[in-house]
């Protein structure tokens, strides 16, 4: 094919084959001829101005020359500092690391031996390296000499961070986005003045299972909307994308490019244009290939069933979102640029071919279907014309699949695709999926608008499930479910089971509304489309499920507070998104699907349900097919949100909730003399309320705010200020004020002066009011029935009326704001100048009966007694909450009684790990330690895991130290043999306080070279003692690892704190343990040496509070 293209089909070379004959390159710029100007002066200066003038430009020029010198020197020194530390960097990486090896039966490793294992695998799942990670046998390649980046700040105590409880979320949605090794794609917004309007795309999966490749014709059909000063349209392509020919047509003419250009690294093909583009369409057709099964957007079941044969996978299932589109197509590849698609594949008959519409059924005349075009074994798959959509929703499904089909009442198909294998696990799908639809669709009225649903469950999927307009893919063991079983346990663990496939496909469908018919403009607005699919999943489940959805949408609340309330975690839920992998980090469980779901429920409150739902059909029906941003959110809800006697526009309300960092905290202080209360509101940060931090917090410490609110208290009333609070901020500014729907409740519904309910709005920074009605010995409640995402803290007089309302009477207190209460209260006081207050308040929960509000309890006093672990104050603070303890294992026999309510446990599955854990640690008689340990010294067999295993594990702590010869004999068996329970008997060695078997159990779990076991023998999940034996042999142990091995298990480079790292260090329990720990590493870096002198500062705060305030509270009588 000729350069010129007069054939009619290509346009150049093919650019997949040899792009560079394609690209000009422009000629070098020259200077030819051109000569210095320059003016001799003959003979000597005969002029002293002269001969003064000639003087000073010699010096000036010899001070020039030194800068220049100096300057060089300076840069060389700092571009060799920076390889220097770029250098250690590389050297530290290839030594490895322990983490994320996997867990099996130790080698034995000698602690003499040089050469370093490998630690912190940084290789994809794929088997290909991690850009992270460096080779010795690829040279390094220095990019750019001075990064761009600025320079780091400095870390302080301030950035350190303790490890998060490790929250078992429930189902994987999008945030478990595919993690790739690749490069990091700039986000390049495509010009607007030419955009596509329909597709035609025929793919040709004949290869697909043979030799992973894709073939495509693509004709993409665009309008230039005016006459243009532009001369290039762009699109995106992916670069594993290869071209073979291109054309492009206006009114049906050939259009001859000047250039054509691929920008990789952008993912942008341009193709340059001799003249200027005119108002008018345009036709590019591009042939074009492209391989699959590589992690960009198509994902693969290997073929196990052959695997001698020539066919490497069996089916595959696509995933575009959100940037994935442009690899497996030429394309538009933004959610606002949305256009039809007519879609056709060739495929071989044994395959189902599956896209977002149904096929297309040609008949005869006689009303009989006629035959599929049919070529060498090959059929033509034709299906219909899709709705105007975005290029992240175009989805295929390839596979020897069989279909299970229903209808909803309006007739639309519900169709289940799985394997022959596997149709049983998936018949609860297939009958719940259309009562799920139908209610959403009723909920809304607004009609689903395609003619099929289909249901794919894939292997091999890399989330929970993807909402593909018309056919969503989920992994198939997110939705497949055993039904057989019929005791108490399996009976729970079914409706449980249940409820989180029902809530992974109402969240699917749900996309079907948010997101698919209606589109955000761009990524920074994606929670319109997670926060409302969530939001509705609640809704939804609330109608079968009430007290289980009700409980689940708290318990992700406070999993929101505690990862925004860190500085390291707590981002905005609409922030820039400048690159593909920001993008793919932003499908984020806790920052996007909570946070936003928190933030729709919390639009819904502020304009009361009615209005919410009037407001949301009107968005869908005016937006349909359209893309969008939160200003059409807005414009079709109420404007005002209706809260206290003020109004205020509700778009304004919600900006700051939007684009702000993190969640406000609230203080209530009171002054019991002259009724004045002020209102202060801040960003929630949780060193904020940490005594041992408090030195080194920033100049606002909340000792000076206080003394400013003394010095400036006006006595006015409330409705006097309301002006005042009106400041409004501009909108689009992050700040850290929010408007705050404040509220307030004192008194009680029982009592003959009833309960008083006060609402205004928290605008300003601090608001000072008098409220004469408030009783000085009544406590304040504020934010009841946690309505609102904000935290609230009080003054230490109204904690204690909160406390003692607690204990005298808590019923009077609603259940939603006892959680928040606990939240609260664990979150200001635990480690304030007042813990004894907040084990005060955790002494009421010997009279809860509400399980929903005993699981926050439970929490509460599992992570304090593990807080406090390792300290004196142990033993009182166990005989103190014991009478809790029971409580909780009252409530937990208890809720056996009810399947729903026995669910709430399985909300979070570590909960009955920690009810067994402070059962026995507290030694009540439900422990049973001697029977569970003479059964497994028995049988070696562990029924109920967690149960029995904490059980055996108190028994063994129990025994004095070497005074059990025959369990020492019986470990050392046990831990040869490798199998199953090897992790299990390795934690339980670890529980024992015998010498010898501590020594033996942490030579094994050093030789694992595996942090996680590491941390895990340190953080039992079968005790909450402190085995002071055990912890001395491990680090001991871990004293035998070379210097290498130890800087780089605790991260102590100054580049990056691995977070197995910072988990292994967080699960020391004491001051001399520290020590110990702390000989383990001569240089501990900059940053890690700041994790050191955080839990030294804690440790310390730890032995001083126990001999002082908490030594005195568990001293006195409690009623």
């Amino acid at each position: 094919m000729s350069a010129n293209g007069k054939n009619g089909n290509v346009i150049g070379k093919p650019i997949g084959l040899n792009r560079s004959l394609l690209y000009e390159v422009e000629p070098c710029l020259r200077n030819g001829n051109a000569a210095i100007a320059s003016r001799q002066q003959n003979g000597s200066c005969h002029s002293v101005s002269r001969r003064k003038s000639d003087c000073t430009r010699r010096c000036i020029l010899v001070l020039l020359l030194h800068a220049v010198f100096a300057l060089a020197i300076c840069l060389a020194f700092l571009i060799g500092h920076w390889i220097s530390v770029e250098h250690k960097l590389g050297n530290a990486t290839k030594t490895g690391s322990i983490i994320g090896v996997p867990v099996g039966a130790p080698t034995d490793v000698s602690a003499h031996s040089t050469a370093l294992p490998t630690l912190l695998t940084t290789a994809s799942s794929s088997g290909r390296q991690n850009h992270h990670s460096f080779s010795l046998a690829q040279p390094r390649i220095i990019e750019r000499l001075i990064p761009l980046t600025p320079s780091p700040k400095e870390y302080t105590l301030l950035d350190v961070h303790p490890p998060l409880e490790s929250f078992d979320l429930t189902e994987e949605l999008h945030s478990n986005h595919l993690k790739t090794g690749h490069k990091d794609t700039l986000l390049v917004p495509l010009p607007l003045y030419i955009l596509p309007y329909h597709y035609e795309l025929q793919v040709d999966l004949t290869r697909f299972d043979t030799d992973l490749l894709v073939r495509g014709n693509m004709t993409i059909f665009l309008e230039s909307y005016a006459n243009s000063t532009e001369d290039e349209i762009q699109f995106h392509i992916g670069p594993n994308v290869q071209i073979e020919r291109m054309r492009l047509r206006r009114d049906g003419k050939r259009v001859y490019p000047k250039n054509i250009k691929r920008e990789d690294s952008k993912k942008l093909a341009r193709i340059l244009l001799r003249e200027r583009l005119v108002k008018g369409k345009y036709v590019l057709d591009i042939e074009y290939n492209t391989t699959i099964c590589n992690d960009h957007g198509v994902r693969c079941s290997l073929d196990v069933a052959h695997p001698n044969s020539s066919i490497k996978v069996n089916s595959f299932t696509t995933k575009f979102e959100a940037t994935l589109a442009r690899s497996f197509m030429p394309c538009f590849d933004e959610p606002k640029i949305k256009a039809t698609f007519n879609i056709s594949v060739w495929h071989s008959s044994k395959y189902v071919i599956l896209s977002n519409m149904p096929e297309v059924v040609e008949k005869d005349d006689d009303g009989k279907r006629r035959k599929r075009l049919v070529k060498e074994r090959t059929i033509l798959t034709r299906f219909q014309e899709t709705p105007p959509m975005s290029t992240y929703l175009v989805a295929f499904a390839v596979g020897e699949f069989v279909r299970m089909e229903t209808r909803t009442e309006r007739g639309i198909p519900v169709t289940v695709w799985t394997y022959p294998e596997d149709v049983m696990a998936l018949r609860y799908t297939l009958d719940h999926a259309p009562i799920i639809f139908e209610k959403q669709e009723d909920d809304l009225e607004v009609p689903y608008p395609l003619p099929k649903m289909d249901l794919v469950a894939a292997r091999n999927f890399q989330v929970g499930g993807m909402e593909n307009w018309g056919l969503i893919v989920f992994e198939y063991s997110s939705i497949a479910h055993d039904t057989s079983g019929d005791s108490v346990n399996e009976t729970v663990d079914r409706l449980y089971q249940e409820y989180k496939i029902s809530r992974l496909i109402a969240h699917e469908l749900s996309h079907q509304w948010f997101g698919n018919l209606v589109t955000i403009r761009d990524w920074p607005d994606l929670w319109l489309q997670e926060g409302f699919a969530t939001f509705y999943v609640h809704q939804l489940l609330t109608e079968y499920h009430p007290i289980l959805a009700e409980f689940d949408y708290f318990h992700d609340l406070k999993i929101l507070f505690a990862v925004q309330s860190s500085e390291d975690s707590n981002l905005a839920l609409v922030r820039d998104l400048k690159t593909e992998q920001a993008v793919d980090e932003s499908f984020d469980i806790t920052n996007l699907y909570i946070k936003g779901c928190v933030m729709v429920r919390m639009i819904r409150n502020l304009v009361s349900d009615f209005d919410f739902r009037a407001g949301v059909r009107r968005y869908l029906r005016k937006n349909a097919y359209r893309s969008v941003s939160r200003e059409d959110l807005f414009a079709s809800l109420p404007a005002y949100a209706d809260h206290g006697a003020d109004q205020e526009l509700l778009s304004v309300v919600m900006e700051g909730w939007l684009i702000n960092q993190g969640l406000p905290e609230v203080t209530v202080a009171r002054n019991y003399d002259n009724y004045m209360v002020t209102v202060t509101q801040r960003k929630s940060f949780s060193h904020n309320n940490r005594a041992f931090l408090q030195d080194v917090m920033p100049s606002i410490p909340r000792r000076k705010m206080a003394t400013r609110r003394q010095m400036a208290r006006p006595n006015v009333t409330l409705e006097s200020r309301r002006e005042e609070m009106r400041k409004v901020r501009k909108a689009g500014e992050p700040s850290d004020l929010w408007h705050i729907p404040m509220s307030y409740l004192f008194g009680s519904v029982r009592s003959s002066e009833g309960q008083v309910v006060r609402q205004f709005w928290l605008v300003n920074r601090t608001v000072s009011f008098a409220d004469v009605e408030l009783p000085p010995r009544t406590a304040l409640i504020a934010n009841p029935d946690w309505e609102y995402p904000f935290r609230v803290d009080y003054d230490v007089n109204n904690w204690k009326l909160i406390a003692r309302a607690l204990h005298s009477n808590h019923q009077d207190i609603s259940a939603k704001t006892r959680m928040q209460l606990l939240t609260d209260s664990e979150y200001f006081l635990s480690q304030s100048e007042h813990p004894h207050l907040y084990v005060y308040i955790l002494g009421y929960l010997s009279n809860e009966s509400e399980l929903s509000v005993m699981l926050f309890g439970l929490d509460a006093i599992h992570r304090l007694v593990d807080f406090f672990r390792g300290s004196t104050i142990n033993s009182a603070l166990l005989n103190y909450l014991r009478p809790a303890i029971n409580q909780i294992d009252k409530l937990l026999d208890e809720s056996k009684k009810d399947v729903e309510l026995a669910a709430l446990w399985l909300v979070d599955p570590s909960r009955l790990s920690k009810v067994y854990q402070l059962r026995c640690v507290a030694n009540l008689s439900s422990c049973n330690e001697t029977y569970h340990a003479d059964r497994w010294t028995l049988l070696n067999d562990m029924d109920d895991l967690h149960k029995q295993s904490t059980a055996v594990c108190h028994f063994l702590y129990s025994q004095p130290p070497n005074g059990n010869h025959k369990l020492t004999l019986m470990f050392e068996e046990r831990l040869r043999k490798t199998g199953p329970q090897w992790i299990t008997n390795i934690q339980l060695a670890a529980c024992s306080r015998d010498q010898k078997v501590a020594e033996n159990v942490a030579h094994k779990i050093i030789q694992t070279k595996n942090a996680a076991i590491y941390a895990s023998s340190l953080q039992s999940d079968f005790s909450l003692h402190y085995n002071s034996i055990f912890r001395n042999a491990l680090w001991n142990a871990m004293a035998n690892l070379t210097i290498g091995e130890r800087k780089f298990l605790f991260s102590t480079s100054d580049v990056d704190v691995q977070q197995a790292s910072k988990i292994l260090l967080h699960s020391v329990r004491s001051l001399d343990e520290l020590r110990q720990v702390r000989q383990l590493v001569p240089d501990w870096g900059r940053k890690m040496s700041k994790h050191i002198e955080y839990l030294e500062r804690q440790f310390q705060w730890i032995n001083t509070i126990s001999s002082g305030v908490l030594g005195n509270f568990f001293s006195q009588p409690h009623s």
